[in-house]
């Protein structure tokens, strides 16, 4: 998942460039690397082109001005999409691109061209090069890009565990570095409309076949809808995060899904002609047309969106082409809804269709966020497609989601984590945690949140306590006095006993892959056995070495904010003999 930090900002202070910022986040178990580094672009200003004219050789290219500051230049652009009065990217004469690519003075059919307007590959944001970079008109020409291209686009790829469904999302991110770094988290604001006319109820209804399946679904209607482009703020925020823009309606669902992690889909209400929305298995429905244009078969495992009869949506996956938003949709119902997390995952799997919606649903969604994605939603197409929202929502819940009541013992804390964290520590960090606690004399007694959901047991408790603490503020044992014998070593016998004598010293046994590189196969001078078909050419030999296993298994230990680990490893290493090959038992 990509994050941009300058959306981050929008939830809580951030004070660190992007690599601190990365490594921060990998000691919190949000393993992130940085994605742009904009410090080799150097030579590149704020432009405005004063005209845009046919190049009289060509009738592909334009001939334009473009005002660099102190100077106006002429400089030949095949772009389609610039025009006179716009603020771009300029690459000065002499300006150095990513790849090393410098910029020099050329004659294009016969007209001179001093310098480049740059589209967003030539300035390392993304693929898009089908045309020019248009900046906001309020910045200022011969002003050095690299400020505004950091302040906009820098981001963070992160690779989240399938038991963090909360960091799906900036909201998400920004609360643990907020939890972290003890600053302050901006809550989200979210106007709800309260005027009555005619209500929702008389125009639309919810059908629930299953509630396992579905255990909330909520929905509004929104009239009057003008589908168009989206402002550029919103444009600039989903590409910094990796999403290209649609439309406004489109955008506001993706938007909003990015920022708090909720998926939510809109449909055109006209296409729904029984004003019934069912969710509902597969009976006898064959296919299904997809937003993405694929017609996908169907089977009982598929969980379906319906207008009362036909599909519509793949629920919690992608919705359904026939009843998509197009250019001429005036009236929109808007889904948020909490789908089973085994039925989406299965059915995702089935039909080989991973999407943003579904890689959350099928981790466990917050089925409390499903109102807060509404209410987002609906206030973002009333402000930015002028949508006049029908009174009132859906909302088939059943009943609260009953949340696990958690005893989180002090003795247990103190035994894990040898060395003291005091009672207020504890308590401030399950706070920001979102985790209701009361203390006791010697326990606390905690719900988690429904974000949450992989806070189940007690040990789950004291991880998140260490994880926020800082592992590498727990001291380690750096020594043990021990002595032992064994006889000769036998497989059976003495091995196993050797086993629990590490185990006892606090290290992990670990079991690496038999295969490995011919570099790391012929490191100490072994002469190591080729496998015939490798897979790749980190796997093409034997291993004749247990160390380099343990030093990959180590090195992804310490990427994922455990820098602290004793690991050994008992197994067979081969190397060649003058007939075959012999395995030979190494610890």
């Amino acid at each position: 998942m990509r994050i941009s930090i300058d959306w981050l900002k929008q939830f809580v202070s951030i004070k660190e460039n992007p690599a601190d910022l990365a490594e921060m986040l990998s000691m919190l178990g949000l393993e992130a690397e940085p994605v742009h580094d904009f410090s080799g672009l150097s030579g590149v200003v704020i432009g405005k082109v004063a005209t845009a004219k046919k190049h009289p050789n060509a009738d592909r290219l334009k001939l334009c001005t473009v005002n660099d500051g102190t100077t106006t230049v002429n400089v030949v652009c095949g772009a389609p999409n610039v025009a006179a009065g716009q603020t771009v990217a300029f690459a000065q004469v002499g300006a150095e691109l990513p790849g090393g690519f410098i910029i020099s003075k050329v004659k294009i059919r016969g007209e001179e061209s001093r310098g480049m307007i740059c589209s967003e590959r030539e300035l390392g944001i993304s693929d898009e090069h089908e045309g020019i970079m248009v900046l906001p008109d309020k910045l200022k020409a011969g002003t050095v890009i690299n400020a505004y291209l950091e302040d906009v686009y820098d981001a963070l790829d992160l690779d989240i565990t399938p038991n963090r469904p909360d960091g799906f999302s900036h909201y998400g991110v920004a609360r643990d570095i907020a939890l972290k770094t003890g600053r302050k988290l901006k809550e989200l604001s979210i106007k709800k409309v309260t005027k009555k006319a005619h209500d929702i109820h008389d125009i639309a209804s919810v059908k629930i076949a299953n509630k396992d399946d579905c255990p909330r679904y909520m929905g509004a209607v929104l009239e009057n809808v003008s589908v168009g482009p989206t402002p550029d703020w919103m444009v600039a925020r989903l590409k910094a995060a990796g999403q290209r823009s649609i439309n406004n309606i489109v955008d506001i669902s993706n938007y909003v899904l990015l920022e708090m992690g909720h998926p939510t889909h809109i449909f055109d209400y006209d296409k729904i002609p029984s004003n019934t929305i069912g969710i509902r298995r597969v009976k006898n429905d064959r296919q299904i047309t997809t937003l993405d244009e694929e017609k996908r078969k169907l089977s009982q495992q598929q969980l379906l969106i319906t207008d009362g009869k036909k599909p519509i949506a793949l629920a919690g996956i992608m919705g359904g082409l026939n009843s998509a938003v197009t250019e001429n949709t005036t009236t929109v119902f808007v889904e948020s809804a909490y789908f089973d997390p085994v039925t989406i995952r299965k059915g995702s799997k089935e039909l080989g269709l991973l999407t943003d919606a579904s890689r959350r649903f099928e981790r466990g969604a917050d089925i409390q966020a499903a109102e807060t994605a509404l209410w987002q939603v609906i206030n973002l197409v009333m402000e930015l497609a002028n949508g006049t929202m029908v009174p009132g929502i859906i909302d088939e819940y059943p009943g609260a989601v009953k949340v696990p009541r958690i005893t989180m013992r002090r003795s247990e804390l103190d035994l894990y984590a040898g060395c003291d964290i005091s009672d207020q520590k504890v308590t401030g960090i399950l706070n920001g945690l979102g985790v209701t606690n009361n203390k006791k004399k010697d326990h606390w007694v905690c719900s988690p949140p429904t974000y949450r959901p992989d806070l189940e047991r007690e040990v789950d408790l004291l991880e998140e306590i260490f994880r926020v603490y800082g592992y590498d503020n727990i001291p380690a044992a750096t020594h043990f006095s021990s002595s032992f014998s064994l006889a000769d070593l036998d497989p059976e016998e003495n091995l196993d006993q050797l086993r629990q004598l590490l185990s006892g010293f606090g290290y992990h046994e670990c079991q690496s892959n038999s295969l490995q590189s011919a570099e790391w196969a012929k490191a100490r001078g072994r002469k190591p056995v080729a496998v015939m078909n490798p897979l790749s050419e980190t796997m093409s030999h034997m291993r004749t070495d247990l160390l380099p296993g343990l030093l990959e298994t180590i090195d992804f230990n310490i990427k994922n904010g455990s820098p602290d680990i004793y690991l050994f490893e008992i197994g067979n290493v081969f190397q060649q003999e003058k007939k075959g090959f012999k395995g030979i038992k190494e610890t």
